[in-house]
């Protein structure tokens, strides 16, 4: 074990948690399956209803997922947030809707792990482990993003608290037991905000209620409501953390939490990958199964490839809420900003493959490429929109424009996947509000790529060297002329080129961090394609590598004909087998 509490010892390119989240795909089994405990007819009955699915969530308490959501001090199972990202993934894969869910209660509680007292740890554990829901209260219906302009007020009255004001649209709004509620307790910055625990049942009914639930495009059957309060009475020991530390609470909970959403995307991408293939690998025209057409073949492989580049761009970012949680700050915004987005493009791209049948709910799969198709366009605006994380971004870029000499080992903490995820006890301690100049994995990018071999990877890899020259260029230009990146349209453009820089930086990370384990994750071919994917979104003219094409056509087909997760780690899906 090294200083970082990680296992060296590689079993097979796999931690443990692949074996969870196999435990957990086995329990839940095939969704494609009317019989299985969480099945797409089942769900897209209770979307078409507008309701949460009670199946499905019987399903989870069974299994024991809502264990995973509190320490073990506390009685349950949270060892890492790795697992916690697997498992989101796997079920997200089967319906985003219990995934966000059951994940607002997890956000609505990390305040109360990292900076609760002891009885208020024990009150929310209490409540998780007995089945209830939490809620997140930060967004008001007037301020949206703009939370410093936020007017939820918590007025001190002696030895009390009266919460005034409504918090809207938060998830599990109407159904959760328990709130975390950012309030103001200030006149004005970012120290005039509080963080409190409402526990629903310890509340005077006649000064509190919710707001209905809202009707929404995806997630229909999303309690996405509100909680609002007339000065409802809280007593002091309400207050999480100390006074005035809400917002630095809120921002640092948010780091995490939109890294988890973007196993979201993961998930509900396997799922409009793996239905398109069932389509296009049985459906002949033209005297030809679909999938051979040409054209057909490579969009679909296209849109393989840049699900791989989304899990290595969100895997790392993951891992460092426990490894490497300094650098939080930048990374789970770029992870945010560019999951979400990739995902959107993967799945309008397979939506056009399929024609007619990813609009009609029903046929393929019992329709659920709509339902997919739908639900992930609210991960790009959940914990923020794609324009506040390109300003947090833009905001960063000045101090990030030099090289830096870089830790292999660190490098390999966060991208090997057969390392034991590090273990984190929810606090906050090591969390920063800024980088502070430092990004590891783009800034160590020039030394990655001198120590490549001489052949196409290292080509393609020179060429995202340019184009980061090019960022960096444009940034010192935009400096020189007194402009400031985040106010500007251009600054933004040179954020989401570092956004893509990032991506192309993990993906070489991954490889080098695993190629000794053998397997598809050791080939170079995977790495040449997502360079070049990354490529064409900065310039149109540029040509997947031929070479390799069918090698990495040869490992997406075989993850579809032998339920295989699309992932550079075989992860073996549910089949309703026994254990």
């Amino acid at each position: 074990m090294n200083a970082a509490g990680l296992l060296t010892e590689p079993q097979q390119g796999r931690s443990s948690v692949h074996s969870t989240t196999e435990d957990f795909e086995r329990f839940l089994g095939d969704p494609r399956l009317r019989g299985s405990r969480i099945s797409f007819a089942t769900q897209l009955e209770y979307d078409e209803a507008e309701e949460l699915s009670g199946p499905a969530f019987d399903a989870l308490a069974e299994w024991g997922y809502p264990h995973h959501y509190v320490p073990p001090a506390e009685g349950g199972r949270f060892h890492d947030m790795e697992r916690m990202f697997a498992l989101i993934r796997s079920l997200a894969r089967r319906d985003m809707t219990p995934a966000l869910s059951s994940g607002a209660t997890f956000l609505g509680a990390m305040p109360v792990w990292g900076w609760g007292s002891d009885e208020q740890r024990r009150r929310v554990a209490e409540l998780i482990l007995g089945g209830s829901a939490g809620a997140f209260g930060l967004s008001e219906e007037d301020h949206g993003c703009d939370v410093v302009a936020g007017d939820v007020a918590a007025g001190q009255d002696g030895s009390q608290y009266l919460l005034t004001g409504t918090k809207w649209p938060i998830g599990n709004g109407i159904r959760s037991a328990f709130a975390t509620v950012f309030a103001r307790t200030g006149s004005s910055g970012p120290r005039a905000f509080s963080a409190f625990l409402v526990d629903k049942e310890r509340l005077d009914p006649l000064r509190w209620a919710t707001t209905p639930k809202v009707r929404t495009l995806g997630l229909r059957g999303a309690d996405v409501s509100g909680l609002s309060f007339d000065a409802c009475p809280l007593p002091d020991s309400a207050l999480v953390g100390g006074k005035g530390r809400g917002m630095e609470e809120a921002i640092k909970t948010l780091q995490v939490s939109r890294t988890l959403v973007t196993a979201m995307s993961l998930g509900v991408a396997d799922t409009g990958l793996r239905t398109t293939l069932d389509h296009i690998r049985n459906r002949r025209l033209y005297g030809r199964s679909v999938h051979e057409i040409q054209v057909i073949r490579e969009q679909v492989l296209a849109a393989y490839v840049d699900l791989l580049i989304a899990e290595c761009a969100s895997a790392p970012t993951a891992r460092a809420i426990a490894a490497m949680p300094e650098r939080l700050s930048l990374w789970s915004s770029v992870t945010k900003y560019l999951v979400p987005g990739l995902i959107d493009e993967v799945l309008n791209s397979l939506g056009s493959v399929l024609a007619a049948r990813h609009f009609l709910r029903e046929g393929v799969n019992d329709g659920i490429f709509q339902k997919v198709l739908r639900d992930n366009r609210i991960v790009s605006i959940f914990e923020g929109t794609s324009h506040v994380h390109q300003h947090v971004v833009a905001t960063q870029l000045p101090s990030l424009l030099g090289d830096r000499s870089y830790d292999e080992s660190l490098l390999t903490t966060l991208h090997d996947h057969s390392w034991e995820p590090p273990a984190w006890d929810l606090r906050f301690d090591r969390f920063r509000l800024t980088n502070g100049g430092i990004d590891d994995i783009t800034q160590s990018l020039p030394a990655v790529v001198a120590a490549l071999p001489t052949g196409t990877l290292r080509t393609t890899a020179e060429q995202i060297l340019e184009v980061q020259d090019r960022l960096r260029d444009g940034v010192r230009e935009l400096i020189k002329q007194g402009n400031d990146l985040h106010a500007s349209s251009r600054g933004f453009t040179l954020a989401r080129q570092h956004c893509l820089v990032h991506a192309a930086a993990t993906c070489l990370h991954t490889w080098n961090a695993n190629k000794a384990h053998g397997g598809f994750v050791a080939r170079p071919e995977w790495v040449v394609l997502a360079l070049q994917r990354i490529l064409t979104r900065l310039r149109p003219d540029q040509q997947l590598d031929a070479d390799s094409l069918a090698v990495v056509e040869a490992e997406m087909l075989r993850c579809w004909e032998e339920e295989q997760l699309f992932s550079l780690v075989p992860l073996q899906l549910g089949r309703n087998l026994k254990p």
